[in-house]
């Protein structure tokens, strides 16, 4: 039987695998942490990144937000004299990526990292989301090159990043849609994103290392556009999407990462059948043919257990036996593990 590394890299070459690959296949860490990649800081109480950007903590969401009415930007035009990029080269990279990577079994487990904060999501973390929305539409040549001094950026984050941890796959976290539409006109996406997004990905694979595009929300009016661009993979996947549509137009070369009803699932008056079928008709629809890696990406303590269970039971129906059948595997695991510093 092969590895659970060689079963993931045939899910990444859109080759049917030889069984239903996990979450917990992956070696994973999520590059942050205040004192190491601040683009976001992931620690209780305000605090800010290293643009100088105020943060939130949210118990609710058990995330940071910007901290409202608190933006380092009002005037996109404006942005070359707010805009102060970090010394990328003075990060402790050795440090972190031995501490991250000590665990990590690089023989028989594909590895990831995940980076979050694109071009998109910088504008509207620096600035009141409504004025960014705006900006793309009033001053679209500030937006293009605020957009490409952010992806000079995290090119190079991403080159230090793979020098050091040594990734098969690197995420990038970039929301272009919310549960309806994308937050933008796919033109203007086109026009003022996609040209530096591709750059990026260009850099990430020119390393031999495969990228992986993070959109919550969203997605399918652009998906051809992601694939033109080398885009081969993403993540959630969300169900705002017409799902089957994703599978049976782009299903032999998009890795879809998700794809399960996550939203439902913390339903106050979900009940377990509710979940056990939502498992069970997504298997049946995404998995058929590979290219379907799934997760939840959130954990729900009432329906753990009833979420693990059926998700191995339902693996057990497509492509062959897992190395570990009959073992409980932990599906809830996002694959992005935090790492606390």
């Amino acid at each position: 039987m092969i590895t659970l590394k060689e079963n993931m890299r045939l899910v990444y070459d859109h080759k049917v695998p030889e069984f239903m690959p996990f979450m917990t296949d992956f070696n994973s860490a999520f590059l942050v942490g205040m004192d190491f990649v601040n683009e976001r800081p992931e620690v209780p109480g305000v605090n800010k990144d290293w643009f100088g950007q105020s943060w939130t903590w949210e118990e609710l969401s058990s995330a940071c937000n910007p901290t409202p009415g608190c933006h380092l930007l009002k005037d996109i035009t404006q942005w070359r004299d707010v805009i102060k990029f970090p010394d990328l080269d003075k990060l402790d990279w050795e440090g972190h990526a031995a501490k991250d990577t000590a665990n990590w079994d690089r023989e028989n487990k594909f590895s990831r990292i995940t980076i979050g904060f694109g071009l998109w999501e910088r504008l509207f973390s620096i600035m009141n989301f409504e004025d960014a929305l705006c900006a793309l539409i009033e001053e679209p040549e500030a937006c293009y090159d605020f957009f490409g001094a952010i992806a000079d950026h995290k090119i190079r984050l991403h080159e230090l990043a793979i020098k050091h941890y040594k990734p098969d796959v690197l995420i990038m976290h970039d929301d272009y849609g919310n549960h309806k539409n994308l937050f933008m006109s796919p033109k203007s996406w086109r026009e003022l994103i996609k040209p530096h997004l591709k750059r990026i990905v260009d850099s990430v694979q020119s390393q031999g290392v495969i990228y992986e595009h993070h959109n919550c929300g969203y997605f399918e009016s652009i998906i051809e556009d992601m694939l033109e661009i080398g885009i081969g993979a993403t993540n959630p996947v969300h169900i705002s999407n017409n799902l089957a549509n994703l599978k049976k137009n782009y299903g032999d070369r998009m890795v879809m990462v998700g794809a399960l009803d996550i939203q439902m699932y913390g339903n106050l008056n979900v009940t377990e059948d509710d979940i056990r079928k939502n498992i069970r008709d997504t298997f049946a629809l995404m998995a058929p043919g590979g290219g379907f890696i799934p997760m939840c990406a959130v954990a729900y303590s009432k329906f753990d257990d009833v979420i693990n269970d059926e998700m191995v039971q339902c693996a057990k129906l497509y492509y062959g036996p897992r190395p570990d059948e009959g073992a409980k595997v932990d599906l809830l695991d996002a694959g992005i593990a935090v790492v606390k510093r």
